[in-house]
């Protein structure tokens, strides 16, 4: 898998990303994932709105002027994921989709337990 196919974008996540800089004005406005311990499932998708820059480790994904942005450390939690834009009559969210390296997940979709996760532990 090549850089550009670690993480697939949606059109309706750049769409979502794209109609939030225009609302809040700034065009530089991009979405940030992360992947942190906890949750229901064992490790939680954050996903927060920033308009600095992109930091060294990070990778960035996306077209059209909208980007969403990984860091490293979060990058092998999702290595191979979709990242979405969902809207339902309960709520709408950007999540994580299809992601190839999840076991499991909570009904809500905000947190997922590893595959093989006791075979390859986070090391410190």
């Amino acid at each position: 898998m090549s850089l550009d196919e670690d993480v697939v974008v949606t059109n309706a996540c750049i769409k979502r990303i794209k109609a939030l800089q225009v609302k809040t004005g700034k065009e530089n406005l991009k979405l940030r994932l992360s992947v942190e311990g906890g949750g229901c499932s064992g490790f939680t998708y954050t996903f927060t709105m920033e308009d600095g820059p992109v930091e060294d480790d990070d990778k960035v994904y996306g077209r059209e002027g909208a980007q969403v942005v990984v860091d490293e450390g979060s990058l092998e939690f999702v290595r191979g994921s979709t990242v979405d834009f969902t809207e339902d009559m309960m709520r709408s969210a950007f999540a994580v989709v299809s992601n190839p390296l999840s076991e499991s997940a909570c009904g809500c979709g905000s947190s997922f337990a590893m595959k093989n996760f006791e075979k390859n532990p986070a090391i410190d």
